[in-house]
């Protein structure tokens, strides 16, 4: 079903709701008004009787008969009785009892009864004369006011089959008119493919629903494209990258098999081969982690981690690497509250990132000490890592972080130009964020910031 016809729908259920309670409301206040009237009637026409029968002593029984049928006109059914203190029927030409002693001695008891059997409406009063107290009982049939109820009844039944009708079809209107934007934000979806990424969707100028959501697709479009033109060049510069070792490799082993060797010129030649599969192994281990980086964070769930001591755990880890790279951490401005010593997160990709970024600086800062800290402010903590390398020109940093980028300095520094950009995608999925600041021949400086909540 289209929206347009469930929104239609949905307004015309709602609104024949309201209207049936509304006329169902009116029904029974008028059929409680009715019947009221109708109780009225037959009070008053025992009171008529009462004045008839007993307060008229100087005239016949059958004179005042005359003039009740004369001068009183009978209701529908009409039966009225008059019983004195024992029950008996009194100016009445039969003898039968039409109502039984419980109901008569109610009407004692109450003064007033009034109740329906069926169609027949019922009045009882008490009435005290000279001549004795009577009770006076009267029923009809309000004939009247059940053709008024019914004809009410039908009238509100045929509206409420009209108003369906012209509710279902303006609420149609109104929605097709609504649902306009939508059509034409979906027609100019349908021409965007992956090969026209370039393109964007019209935006309204008003700021409703459907504003935001055609702003929130071309956001989605941009980051889309962008993501593609980095898959594009990923893949190229991947296909680069492992192209190099694995043709090396071949090169060196072509080169032993060609004819005999000594002893000395295999092991060069295995030694080649080797640093070509290390190098190949890191380029696929980057990858690898850049891969599954993604499915680790959804995969492991999020721990409390204290920043502390996960700088102390990193510095134990990269001075027990090759090379004994000497890491300095600084814990001057540690908080009073311990709390802030810790963010939610994964620890093991952030392990990663930080043993990276720090790897690089001693890399290039040939073999001096890595400084690390640790900052705060209102409602963030940021691990600061600062080298005394060779630094990055200014007009490189902001491709820092792309893949295969390496900056015009870096060129006889072992490494492929990933890590950086792993960093930065693992520190994003984290939830963070990290910069840099670089002075050439000064050095530079890496801050990793995580948001803290209270």
């Amino acid at each position: 079903m289209q929206i347009r016809n469930k929104l239609s729908l949905y307004f015309t259920i709602t609104s024949s709701l309201l209207m049936l309670v509304i006329m169902v409301f009116i029904y029974l206040l008028f059929s409680n008004l009715t019947r009221s009237n109708f109780y009225r009637s037959l009070h008053e026409r025992t009171i008529v009787a009462a004045q008839l029968y007993l307060e008229a002593d100087e005239i016949s029984t059958s004179s005042l008969q005359k003039i009740k049928e004369k001068f009183v006109v009978t209701l529908p059914e009409e039966i009225i009785r008059m019983y004195d203190s024992t029950d008996q029927q009194s100016f009445a030409k039969d003898t039968a009892r039409n109502w039984n002693r419980n109901i008569i001695d109610e009407v004692r008891q109450k003064k007033y009864l009034s109740y329906r059997e069926k169609d027949k409406q019922i009045v009882g009063i008490y009435y005290e004369d000279n001549q004795g107290n009577f009770v006076i009982l009267a029923s009809a049939v309000d004939v009247d006011g059940q053709k008024q109820r019914k004809n009410l009844l039908e009238i509100m039944a045929a509206l409420f089959g009209i108003q369906i009708l012209i509710q279902f079809a303006a609420g149609r209107w109104f929605a097709q008119r609504a649902l306009l934007p939508v059509q034409l934000v979906n027609a100019q979806v349908q021409k965007i493919s992956a090969t026209d990424l370039h393109l964007r969707v019209d935006t309204n100028s008003e700021k409703d629903e459907l504003g935001q959501l055609a702003a929130n697709f071309n956001s989605l479009l941009e980051r889309l494209e962008k993501s593609f033109g980095l898959q594009k060049m990923f893949v190229a510069n991947a296909s680069h990258e492992l192209k190099t070792p694995v043709t090396n490799m071949i090169g060196e082993i072509e080169v032993a098999v060609s004819r005999d060797r000594t002893a000395t010129e295999y092991k060069q030649s295995l030694y080649s081969a080797l640093a070509e599969a290390e190098r190949l192994h890191s380029i696929i281990r980057n990858f690898l982690m850049l891969a599954t980086a993604e499915n680790n964070i959804a995969m492991q769930a999020a721990v409390p981690v204290r920043f502390d001591e996960l700088l102390w755990e990193v510095r134990e880890l990269v001075s027990k690497q090759p090379g004994g790279a000497i890491i300095d951490i600084q814990l001057d401005e540690l908080p009073v509250d311990e709390n802030r010593l810790y963010v939610k997160t994964n620890k093991t990709l952030l392990t990663h990132v930080v043993t990276n970024i720090i790897q690089n600086g001693v890399k290039f800062s040939g073999g001096q000490p890595v400084l690390c800290s640790l900052h705060f402010t209102n409602d963030s903590i940021a691990i600061r890592i600062a080298d005394r390398g060779i630094g990055i020109e200014a007009g490189n940093l902001r491709n820092i972080f792309e893949p295969f980028f390496r900056s015009s300095g870096s060129g006889h520094y072992e490494g492929h130009g990933v890590g950086l950009y792993i960093a930065k995608k693992i520190i994003e999925l984290l939830g963070g964020m990290i910069t840099v600041q670089s002075t050439p021949g000064a050095g530079s400086i890496f801050n990793i910031v995580f948001k803290q909540t209270a």
